[in-house]
């Protein structure tokens, strides 16, 4: 790829790769037998018609709903009360209710999902009707680039459902066979000093017809990573929710030449998180502790500011205010007298 390609966005740079790889067509330049119905058809063929790929876009920021959920139960005598921002999925796992909660959020911020589910069958059933292709795997690709709050568990969470739902009838449409994850808006982290972006295959219904087909997806992937200058990482968790995803500009963005102390603070904790070895309630006891050493600075009569003793205890507090955000802990339950 060139440096020009690397300026691209992600739904134009993956197009060009797309394009590039061998045996592929372009479904729209195609001369289509007569179609009285001007149905719309997928995206792309891939291996010699083996493949049909419908491509998806994620574009509407959702947040907003998230707030408005929040706003709904924060006056709750058991809505936790924590600092700075922290995952929903914590915040609710403190509610009873918190699952039902969680399961109606994620309908609502699927619905842009669905929507691209829903029309990707269509499409990519009228492709194989069109071209008489029946026997060519579905493959619908949703890019994500920048919607944060729709991280690849909420959107995967949701693709699933939609994947295993029973027909009514109402449509003579072939659910996809496969649906490929393709975020750049996420991270999983670092590997060989490099963002890893997720990458996540979710097979449907059908996906046994195509036995082939992992090798084949592998082989895209490997060739995408090298495309952006990468390399293509499989990882061994079978299980989403167990995944930390966190924003892509979060390791993207440059250090700047100078940080508040504070910042300074929280990003040698999140380097070094050294609190994430304690239970729940030992998180919140050395919140106690560090507060009562706080204290006789803040109050009449006491020593005052301290610069060398005040600021390391400011240090202290603010590891535990990550911690306690990072659990999305309920900081009520911190005991009135400090321990370790």
């Amino acid at each position: 790829m060139s440096s020009t390609d690397r300026q691209l966005g992600l739904e134009e740079r993956f197009g060009r790769f797309v394009e590039s790889l061998p045996n592929t067509e372009v479904i729209d330049r195609l001369e289509l037998p007569s179609d009285p119905t001007r149905r719309r058809k997928a995206d792309y063929l891939l291996g010699g018609r083996s493949v049909i790929v419908e491509l998806k876009t994620l574009s509407d920021d959702v947040s907003h709903k998230v707030e408005a959920m929040a706003d709904h139960h924060r006056e709750r005598d058991d809505w936790p009360l924590f600092y700075g921002t922290a995952d929903v999925r914590k915040v609710l796992a403190h509610l009873p209710d918190g699952e039902a909660i969680y399961g109606k959020l994620v309908n609502a911020l699927g619905r842009s999902v669905e929507d691209a589910v829903r029309s990707a069958e269509e499409q990519i059933t009228h492709t194989r009707e069109v071209l008489g292709l029946p026997d060519a795997a579905g493959v619908l690709v949703i890019l994500n680039e920048a919607v944060e709050i729709l991280d690849p568990y909420v959107v995967g969470h949701r693709v699933a459902r939609l994947l295993r739902r029973p027909r009514t009838g109402n449509s003579a449409s072939e659910k996809p066979n496969f649906v490929w994850l393709l975020f750049e808006s996420h991270t999983m982290g670092k590997v060989a000093g490099m963002p890893a972006a997720p990458s996540i295959l979710i097979r449907g219904d059908g996906a046994s017809r195509f036995p082939w087909f992992d090798a084949f997806h592998k082989d895209v992937v490997r060739r995408w990573a090298e495309w952006n200058g990468g390399i293509a990482f499989e990882g061994n968790a079978h299980d989403p929710s167990k995944i930390h995803f966190s924003p892509m500009k979060d390791v993207r963005e440059p250090a700047p030449t100078r940080i508040p102390r504070h910042e300074l603070w929280r990003r040698r904790y999140r380097a070094y998180p050294y609190l994430r070895a304690l239970s729940d309630e030992g998180v919140l006891a050395r919140g106690a502790d560090i507060m009562r050493r706080l204290m006789p600075h803040f109050i009449k009569g006491g020593p005052g500011y301290v610069p060398e003793a005040v600021n390391p205890l400011m240090e202290e507090f603010t590891h535990f205010q990550e911690e306690a955000s990072f659990r999305a802990l309920d900081l009520r339950d911190m005991p009135m007298h400090g321990g370790v």
